[in-house]
């Protein structure tokens, strides 16, 4: 088993509750990434093969240890025909991480429609950046990260792609779970690019509070996919990222909305 598929699934420990894998080193933030996707993964795990995923709601309510494994306990909200509802509890030694809601969907015929992207830009052409800064959580040799910030339009145009380069073994939503696992990737920085500043340069305390995605398609993980993330509003010491996801044919597959932290330090940490 890959390390990313590793991280991204959880193991049973009882009815409906699981232990999802430590994501790195010890007394390090945990990645919030990590813990909406082992969120997922869990609620995963409790329904018929036949419905997936069409909507995941997180509140991360805490930081949590990366060093330390987290218990997942799913509450099996709604169970239908064709739809399932489904809520998760992450904890840590006891303390309460994130609260995360999972919707899910049998296929049905109905209207399909999809905005595609319109970067002319090939990911092959662009150098393998990684992300904007360190990352000791994730492993980086199972994803092929390659990102290019925009302002051509006056407004600030964070373009990521990104594909899994190793198996994920044979559970179809864990592809799901690598785009939840992905976006969260410096995800409030844009809110900082905007006036100038960068997650990296230590210049506000930042966190994910909350996040939200919308799968429309599937998610096809060792293809490219691209991540498109902008800042639309900040106030109050908290910003909004709304990001749109696209397969290697640039057709949406999942939109999300991503709201953090953005305080001003009042001495910038060295």
């Amino acid at each position: 088993m890959s390390v990313l598929a590793r991280l991204l699934d959880v193991t049973a420990s009882g009815a409906d509750s699981f232990v999802g894998a430590e994501s790195g080193p010890a007394e390090k933030r945990a990645y919030g990434g990590h813990l909406a996707a082992q969120a997922m993964a869990a609620a995963c795990h409790t329904v018929d093969a036949d419905k997936t995923p069409t909507s995941l709601h997180v509140q991360f309510l805490r930081g949590g240890d990366a060093g330390a494994p987290v218990h997942y306990e799913v509450d099996r909200v709604y169970e239908g025909r064709t739809a399932a509802s489904r809520r998760v509890l992450a904890r840590q030694e006891g303390r309460l991480l994130t609260t995360a809601t999972v919707s899910f969907s049998a296929a049905a015929d109905g209207p399909e429609h999809a905005v595609h992207a319109t970067t002319p830009h090939d990911p092959e052409q662009l150098p393998a950046t990684g992300p904007i800064g360190p990352a000791p959580s994730l492993p980086l040799d199972e994803i092929d990260i390659r990102y290019e910030d925009d302002w051509s339009t006056g407004e600030f145009v964070r373009r990521l792609w990104w594909r899994v380069t190793v198996p994920l073994d044979g559970k179809p939503w864990l592809a799901q779970c690598a785009a939840v696992y992905i976006t969260d990737i410096y995800g409030i920085d844009p809110v900082l690019q905007v006036h100038g500043h960068t997650m990296t340069d230590r210049s506000h305390r930042t966190a994910t509070t909350d996040s939200s995605i919308w799968f429309h398609r599937p998610i096809r993980a060792g293809e490219w996919n691209l991540l498109e993330s902008r800042s639309p509003a900040a106030a109050r010491g908290r910003g909004l990222v709304t990001l749109n996801l696209y397969d290697a044919e640039k057709v949406r597959t999942a939109t999300l909305v991503q709201e953090g932290l953005a305080i001003l330090r009042s001495v910038p940490r060295p």
